[in-house]
């Protein structure tokens, strides 16, 4: 403790954090993931994105639970850890650290695509390193910089998002394009299977708000803040993304015919022609590799931080910039390690492992909120009941469905990740003769 004085900066309000987790979801991925949704949906992927929200809703509130319990940096990692016991606390922590590890690699993998297709001159490379650099300067001038520059980003996506929807209504007053609900329901081709296929893809795009979690310790009020800001976010980047894709449908109601790689683009250009679309491209560039990849670094650093405080992880990665208050070995260390693995990897590859982290750590954290909220407690009634039995147990359930249809490359590749935990755990307890190192907050 005596080499880390520095504390993090407390700047965030409940409006930033909630700006915070809408941009990490990036407010715009319907653009770029519209087509791959349409055929397991067969066109309804405004319904997909709905079941999504509500189904996220119960692990938000799970998360707001711990979150006024226990306002401390580390998200599922420090819930888990305080709420059961050190060692699934270690290994949920570690879990979601393999998600928010991916999640810059596969922001910078996208952003560099749409680059390269405005810039084809621009090596891949040239991306990637441009971006990452950008990103991680963004990241050790602190928390109120990031936020600043995330609040840029939400308005340019806003621009491109109301800009589509205002066509799409001078369109319907037109009489271009005819009102239907073709994204919600369509009868001739609905399969119950095939909606439950998409929401379980959809659901990714809500996986990100639990980065919220990870900046308690920067925030005013995280005993209140941090659980409202989770929760508005989802309602609020979920209904974004239910108008959005209904409104697409009015567009394009026969989904067969558009292209999976440019559907949303091709929504796009008919409703507000070339200008439309490269503002959306060039909106996608900076929405996934700047906001997405840096709000990503800024969550994983502070997961590592909360690691190396606790002693699980090298010390080094707790080290608080005494200028910046940022933990700037942990930002470097999530730099490289980007820039890496998106020169390694395919996007394919990356898109097939993100989700195992996360949905491992919404898994333990549902259980913990039923251990330590209702199991442990013996005042139990009709709220708690609902509260911290029944809504989590939902929460839970949910995020087992979609555990298990993940891909096996997915769970193998989870697990060995959650093996090298566990050897750290080994490792640092000599074989658990000693307790699990844990940082004492009232120091």
């Amino acid at each position: 403790m005596a080499e880390n004085k520095i504390t993090l900066s407390r700047s965030l309000s409940t409006k930033a954090l909630v700006v915070y987790g809408i941009i990490f979801m990036i407010p715009v991925a319907p653009i770029a993931f519209y087509g791959s949704f349409l055929s397991p949906a067969h066109g309804m992927v405004a319904l997909a994105y709905l079941i999504g929200m509500i189904a996220m809703l119960f692990t938000g509130f799970s998360y707001a639970s711990m979150a006024s319990e226990f306002p401390y940096s580390g998200s599922v990692y420090t819930y888990v850890q305080k709420g059961t016991n050190p060692v699934l606390g270690l290994l949920s922590g570690w879990g979601i650290t393999l998600d928010y590890i991916l999640i810059p690699v596969i922001t910078y993998l996208i952003s560099a695509s749409f680059g390269q297709s405005l810039l084809p001159a621009v090596p891949f490379w040239v991306w990637i390193l441009g971006i990452a650099i950008f990103n991680t300067v963004i990241n050790l001038l602190g928390i109120k910089v990031v936020s600043k520059f995330s609040w840029l980003l939400f308005g340019l996506q806003g621009v491109v998002l109301i800009a589509f929807i205002v066509g799409t209504i001078v369109a319907l007053a037109n009489g271009t394009v005819s009102f239907n609900v073709s994204s919600f329901y369509n009868a001739s081709h609905f399969y119950l299977s095939g909606v439950v296929q998409a929401t379980g893809i959809v659901i990714v795009s809500y996986l990100g708000f639990d980065a919220i979690s990870t900046l308690s310790e920067e925030a005013n009020d995280p005993t209140k803040s941090i659980g409202k800001a989770i929760v508005l976010s989802i309602i609020l980047i979920g209904s974004l993304f239910v108008i959005v894709t209904f409104f697409a449908g009015f567009v394009a109601p026969n989904y067969s015919e558009l292209n999976p790689d440019t559907a949303f683009l091709t929504i796009l250009g008919k409703v507000g022609g070339s200008w439309l679309v490269h503002l959306a491209e060039f909106t996608l560039v900076l929405s996934f590799g700047l906001a997405g990849g840096q709000e990503g670094q800024t969550a994983v650093s502070r997961i590592l931080y909360s690691m190396g405080r606790d002693g699980i992880l090298p010390k080094r990665l707790s080290y608080l910039h005494p200028r910046y208050n940022t933990p700037w070995v942990a930002i470097i260390l999530v730099g490289i390690v980007s820039v890496a693995l998106s020169l390694s990897l395919s996007l394919t590859t990356v898109s097939n492992l993100i989700s195992f982290g996360a949905l491992f750590g919404f898994l333990s954290l549902n259980i913990a909120v039923i251990w330590h909220f209702y199991i442990k407690r013996p005042d139990k009634n009709i709220e708690s009941f609902v509260k911290y039995l029944v809504s989590p147990f939902i929460g839970f359930s949910v995020s087992l469905w979609i555990f298990l249809s993940l891909a096996l490359e997915a769970k193998l590749t989870g697990l060995f990740w959650l093996i090298i935990g566990l050897v750290i755990l080994v490792y640092k307890t000599s074989i658990f003769k000693k307790p699990v190192p844990q940082f004492d907050f009232s120091e």
